[in-house]
């Protein structure tokens, strides 16, 4: 198990435009990191990284091995259930079979990826079919090309354990995978005051979802890790067996100062990884 650093948490940097991925790379080394998740945009878009051809993926890959980091996931966004755009639907569909021959190409092994929203007025139940049939469309894709679909629970269409597993079992592929987030879909956790009865729900989600997790995301918005129990984090993900990666996302990066941060967290769940490896040797 490592920690890693999520560019999403540079997300208003990069938006200022004086900022670029080398930066980002420069700095998760200088913080310690050895690991990283890379935003990629979206279809028709590039975000955070200057471009997605493969000459610059593979410089930006190569960059990173120089600072002694792996890319172990590129972070894509889709929505396979927006109606009311069937062209660009399907260009979600297009772009995350392009970016799991662009994964594999580049030795990332996670390609991070979604389900999609609520469309108002529609069926549900044909926006989850959608869901599924794009999804087993795109699994069949990252089989062919020996890539992971880490299912991050980000989108309101299949956002819990159970409609996940709802959503694994009707694709059935092995390459069909999970990047946990525990916070998503839990409105208190990083309120500042969190619901102790939401909190025992977000661990037993997360309990559901970490053995079938490829890589994994952890929102924190300050440098205690606020208000999770780190041990108890980072046991669940032990005893499912998780040997991924768990990328950081700092939330408010322009008030909570993410050199002090970023490192902290880091230095935190090392300590409780090596404390759980302790007990289990």
């Amino acid at each position: 198990m490592k920690i890693g650093l999520h560019s999403w948490s540079r997300q208003a940097t990069f938006k200022e435009g004086a900022y670029d991925i080398w930066q980002f790379l420069d700095e998760a080394a200088n913080w310690g990191f050895h690991a990283v998740e890379l935003m990629t945009g979206k279809a028709g878009t590039v975000q955070h990284i200057p471009a997605d051809d493969l000459e610059t993926l593979r410089r930006i890959v190569d960059y990173a091995r120089e600072r002694d980091i792996v890319i172990n996931c590129w972070s894509t966004y889709n929505d396979f259930s927006f109606v009311k755009n069937e062209a660009w639907r399907q260009a979600n569909v297009r772009y995350i079979e392009d970016w799991c021959d662009k994964a594999a190409a580049t030795g990332v092994p996670n390609l991070r990826f979604l389900t999609g929203y609520w469309v108002e007025g529609e069926d549900p139940k044909r926006l989850e079919q959608l869901v599924i049939e794009e999804t087993r469309k795109v699994a069949r894709r990252a089989e062919d090309r020996g890539v992971n679909l880490a299912l991050e629970n980000h989108n309101t269409i299949f956002l819990y354990a159970d409609g996940i597993r709802q959503l694994r079992d009707a694709v059935d592929s092995r390459r069909l995978t999970t990047c946990p987030d525990p916070s998503n879909g839990f409105k208190s956790i990083l309120s500042g005051t969190p619901d102790p009865d939401e909190i025992e729900a977000m661990y037993a989600n997360l309990t559901q979802m970490a053995p079938h997790a490829t890589n994994a995301h952890l929102k924190i918005i300050d440098e205690h890790a606020s208000p999770f129990d780190l041990d108890r984090l980072i046991g669940i993900y032990a005893d499912a067996g998780f040997a991924g990666t768990i990328q950081l996302e700092i939330v408010k990066e322009g008030t909570n100062h993410l050199d002090v941060v970023a490192p902290a967290v880091r230095e935190q769940l090392e300590a409780a990884i090596a404390r759980r490896q302790e007990v289990a040797a």
